[in-house]
């Protein structure tokens, strides 16, 4: 079936045909599984070029430069790690081409939206986005955190076959993942990474889903690309598990944000000489396999404490952005006291982007007159006191003076 598609794309332009047969070719030679093939390789030619130069340079240099490999080569080339720039470039061309399509997203996204960097220390940064206030999907009322799965209401698996940019079925040891436009974006690229969509999990992370993310997020060569996730309470739309990916090339608050050591030699709190709170478990370039899942490990308990704790919580991936710095991933983790049921639509509220300095608007007069003080103050509302008890908490995880399972003791903030 996948030979009679590129058939019928051959007869359809002879002269393209002579161009990219032998990307074709290669392309087939590097291992691909038919159903990545039929679902990426066949939607542009370019998707077929960009995954034969990265497969190309990684036949050069297996490795991201700096990067210590503990696999051999041939278990790297079928894993996320050795895959995940093809996937990362075959995304972005997909969605640029479905970006056109009439109809398939809620809006267009401007090309250069109206933006502002707050003034003041900190440098939050803002940008115009009116059509998602207006035209986005009524968000969803989770009850708890620990929510049940409502088969009648949206979830991921009622979106239009479309809208489904790829399937990630062929890397060795991952779950399977969707990779789903947001009709609604906030940037360009925001995708959603819905793993495991038959199994209908809820909007509450499993550490499948975690070790997918880190890994993906350790394994590209662009900067640029960030995650997020919002708990219920805090923000999430949709009770399906997802999380966001997203283009920021902005220089934002929490590239900058000093941090002092928690635990570990890797576990930090954002600084008392900062203005918000939250903590940030750092994958160092040169982890081993082992050192990566002890702290996927310890991210996952914490997160299902604060889950039995009834503490709705965000996170933000990015990787070092200092200059000078490693290619380092940030988990930034974001704690809160006040439980949002429902999203405002009118007003500023706070998710992983805002949480992390990126603050979309749906009024130009609020983006021009927001000011750095309105924002911190809406931030430590949010946050309240549960930062605190989290500092504890990951301390004594990392530490091992607590046995794990105690996290199934209810906590008073």
């Amino acid at each position: 079936m996948f030979s009679r598609h590129f058939a019928a794309f051959l007869r359809f332009n002879r002269h393209v045909a002579r161009k990219y047969s032998a990307h074709f070719r290669s392309f087939l030679a590097a291992g691909f599984s038919n159903r990545f093939s039929l679902k990426v390789a066949t939607l542009l030619p370019l998707v077929i070029l960009r995954s034969v130069d990265c497969r190309q340079k990684d036949d050069q240099d297996v490795k991201r430069p700096g990067r210590r490999r503990t696999m051999s080569k041939v278990k790297y080339e079928t894993s996320l790690e050795g895959r995940a720039q093809l996937y990362l470039n075959a995304m972005k061309v997909r969605w640029e081409q479905l970006h056109k399509v009439p109809g398939l997203f809620s809006y267009q996204l401007q090309k250069s939206p109206q933006n502002r960097k707050i003034p003041g220390y900190w440098g939050f940064y803002t940008e115009l986005n009116a059509d998602r206030n207006l035209k986005r999907r009524r968000p969803q009322t989770i009850e708890s955190l620990n929510p049940t799965f409502k088969h009648m209401l949206f979830n991921f698996n009622k979106v239009d076959a479309k809208e489904v940019i790829m399937t990630i079925d062929d890397a060795h040891g991952s779950p399977e993942v969707q990779m789903i436009i947001n009709k609604s974006p906030i940037t360009k690229y925001h995708t959603l990474i819905c793993p495991e969509v038959g199994k209908n999990h809820i909007q509450q992370i499993t550490r499948d889903a975690l070790q997918f993310c880190i890994t993906f997020m350790r394994s590209i060569d662009d900067k640029d690309m960030r995650m997020g996730y919002n708990s219920p309470g805090a923000l999430a739309s949709v009770n399906h598990l997802h999380f966001h990916l997203l283009h920021m090339p902005q220089d934002l608050y929490i590239d900058q944000v000093p941090l002092d050591e928690l635990a570990g030699g890797y576990v930090y709190r954002l600084s008392r000489r900062a203005p918000t709170e939250g903590i940030c478990i750092v994958f160092n370039e040169n982890d081993s396999e082992e050192q990566v899942a002890e702290k996927v490990d310890q991210l996952y308990i914490l997160a299902m404490w604060m889950c039995k704790n009834n503490m709705p919580h965000n996170l933000f991936l990015t990787q070092d952005r200092r200059p000078g710095q490693s290619a380092n991933v940030k988990v930034f983790v974001f704690a809160r006291s006040e439980y949002c049921v429902n999203k405002d639509l009118a007003d500023f509220n706070v998710g992983f982007c805002e949480l992390a300095g990126y603050i979309p608007l749906p009024d130009a007069d609020k983006m021009e007159s927001l000011t750095e003080l309105q924002v911190l103050f809406r931030i430590r509302t949010i946050t309240g006191n549960a930062p605190k008890a989290v500092y504890e908490e990951i301390t004594s995880i990392v530490e091992g003076s607590r046995d794990q399972f105690l996290w199934d003791q209810p906590l008073t903030i």
